[in-house]
């Protein structure tokens, strides 16, 4: 599937400057607030993973051909140049798209995604030990409705626990076979 015609992800891990937090978290909320009003922009993220000075930051967007726009904007440029005087390293964009997302390591230098047998082997065994788990949770309650309502109500679950939980276990268990391959990048 080409990127242009599905959502794609922008990731920017950055390290924030001894004594510049707030001022780089005010630049932060201003240059989502901005890139919010571009076309297909889907949503951001920022997640401080050990609550200090490093932050890791997601955009979402629509198309390929919209985040172009974004990253090609005035408004983006002149919050960038800004944090970039806030930061330890120029920012730097990692973008990413479709399953990708579910491998990235956060604390990677270039994000290069691990080959996609390796992404489907991954995902199998996460997925189904996962939907395993959760037709034993709820399959009583589930067992008196129509399966497509079973199925219509349970994806988005399932999406969100693959996202969010197993994923990133699974990414760092299996980290070395996913990207062995990918020398240097990890």
């Amino acid at each position: 599937m080409d990127d242009k015609n599905t959502g794609v992800s922008v990731v920017v891990d950055r390290t924030v400057l001894p004594g510049k937090t707030a001022e780089f978290e005010t630049c932060l909320k201003n240059i989502i607030a901005a890139a919010s009003e571009f076309p297909g922009h889907m949503g951001a993220d920022v997640i401080n993973p050990e609550g200090g000075n490093r932050y890791i930051l997601v955009f979402r967007f629509a198309s390929q051909q919209e985040l172009d726009h974004w990253t090609a904007s005035e408004q983006r440029n002149y919050w960038v140049s800004k944090i970039d005087q806030l930061i330890e390293k120029p920012t730097k964009l990692i973008t990413i798209s479709g399953m990708e997302t579910w491998f990235y390591l956060p604390k990677t230098e270039k994000f290069i995604p691990p080959p996609k047998y390796k992404m489907a082997i991954i995902t199998y065994l996460a997925i189904a030990p996962t939907i395993m788990s959760f037709n034993w949770l709820f399959g009583d309650f589930f067992a008196v409705v129509p399966h497509p309502f079973t199925i219509f109500v349970t994806a988005p679950f399932i999406v969100i626990i693959m996202t969010y939980l197993v994923m990133p276990v699974m990414t760092k268990l299996f980290r070395k076979f996913l990207f062995q391959a990918n020398s240097g990048a990890h």
